[in-house]
């Protein structure tokens, strides 16, 4: 609901029996007339889109597809260890024949959707990726790229991953906090190499895991990140300008960073009713009369301050009272 005062149409299904990307790219395509260009802000199939009017990554099928990724990088770069498999049945034959712990998750997606540790209730694909699990702590990299082949680091963040207090699933996405404390080059050095390897235009990201100060690449994003809030609150930086002008190789200056910003994602407890009108730093609010459903993103919540701590009160704080706005439950 406060997206309506800054865009000129916006676009919401009106029921989601289970999270569908398509169902969103075919209202899209309705529109795709009226609109002077595209740029990407997820996962999608880009290619469904004239590609006159993306400014971006265009054919990228090579880097969401995960097992594709896992198949041109893993020579090159630590990563978990990826199989792409028909049953279940193969993959708990790999299990068991290893002590390593193993999740599964589509070949396609983003955010954490439908990824779980293997079990006897996974649900899969009829073909789907089993991946070694690494434990570690989840960060990404930010950084712009350009036609010539220049890479400008932009930085990184922590990710929050699977969140009890936020009512996430074990592996979906539920903010970051940017900037990483402790940034290493190896990030950068990465980030750069990939950039390459693929030659990225724009605003890109890499998922990694860090352990014993090993970086494990785990996805590639060729396209705005979910740190995009996050970056433009550390930097005073508009990043969808600096996307624009690195895909046109316009050099961008990249300011110093100013203040830790920290994004959460709460997710509903219950089927409910939310009123969050009168709660401060809250985004992506829906109207009073829709129903949030179980397990499902009541908002985002971007705070920001010179001391990160203080910038993670705020945030907590703010959770608190968006869970305390049900006004009505089902």
């Amino acid at each position: 609901m406060d997206q309506e005062d800054v865009v000129d149409k916006l676009i919401v299904p009106d029921e989601f029996s289970s999270f569908d990307m398509d169902v969103i790219i075919d209202l899209a395509l309705e529109y795709v007339n009226e609109v002077d260009y595209i740029i990407c802000s997820n996962d999608i199939d880009v290619t469904r889109f004239p590609k006159s009017k993306v400014i971006g990554n265009y054919d990228v099928d090579a880097i969401n597809n995960k097992y594709k990724l896992y198949k041109k990088l893993h020579k090159n770069f630590l990563m978990p260890e990826t199989f792409k498999l028909n049953s279940l049945e193969e993959a708990f034959e790999i299990s068991k024949s290893s002590d390593k712990k193993y999740i599964v998750k589509p070949i396609y997606g983003s955010g954490g959707v439908n990824i779980d540790w293997l079990n006897e209730d996974s649900h899969v694909d009829d073909t789907f990726i089993l991946q070694e699990y690494i434990d570690g702590n989840s960060i990404s990299s930010s950084f712009l790229s350009y036609p010539n082949g220049e890479v400008d680091i932009i930085t990184a963040s922590h990710q929050i991953i699977g969140s009890n207090r936020l009512n996430a699933a074990n592996f979906l996405y539920c903010g970051n906090v940017t900037p990483l404390v402790n940034h290493s080059d190896k990030i950068d050095n990465i980030s750069t190499k990939i950039s390459h390897m693929y030659n990225l235009v724009g605003s890109n990201g890499i998922d990694f895991i860090m352990q014993n100060n090993r970086f494990y690449v785990l996805e590639v994003n060729p396209r705005i990140q979910g740190t995009f809030e996050n970056i433009e609150n550390s930097f005073d930086f508009n990043l969808a300008d600096a996307h624009i002008n690195s895909c046109n190789n316009h050099k961008v200056n990249i300011p110093t960073v100013k203040k830790f910003s920290v994004k959460l994602m709460p997710y509903s407890f219950k089927d409910a009713y939310y009123n969050l009108n009168n709660i401060p730093n809250v985004h992506d609010i829906s109207s009073v009369d829709y129903l949030i459903k179980k397990s499902y993103p009541v908002c985002t919540i971007i705070t920001s301050d010179r001391i990160l701590e203080n910038a993670m009160i705020k945030s907590e704080m703010i959770q608190k009272r968006v869970y305390s706005s049900i006004v009505k439950e089902v």
